[in-house]
């Protein structure tokens, strides 16, 4: 069943309030080869990151899972 523009606008503005987005550069052609191992393994980009950030964190000795996950 598709998202109604309502729900949409609703998910938008959420994801305003609650998330923001990181970044890096990195060297193009190492970028692209990173997004083809990870399509070849069947992830994505943003959860090998995220897994990344996860593990840092616990090493920090924070639960990374403390964060809220939920939508209100």
């Amino acid at each position: 069943m598709a998202l109604s523009e309502a729900r949409k606008k609703a998910n938008d503005k959420w994801d305003r309030t609650n998330r923001t987005m990181l970044g890096c550069k990195v060297y193009r052609d190492k970028a692209e080869v990173f997004k083809a191992a990870c399509a070849e393994a069947g992830t994505s980009v943003n959860a090998i990151f995220t897994a990344a950030m996860d593990d840092f964190l616990r090493q920090q000795g924070i639960d990374p899972d403390s964060f809220s996950r939920k939508r209100d």
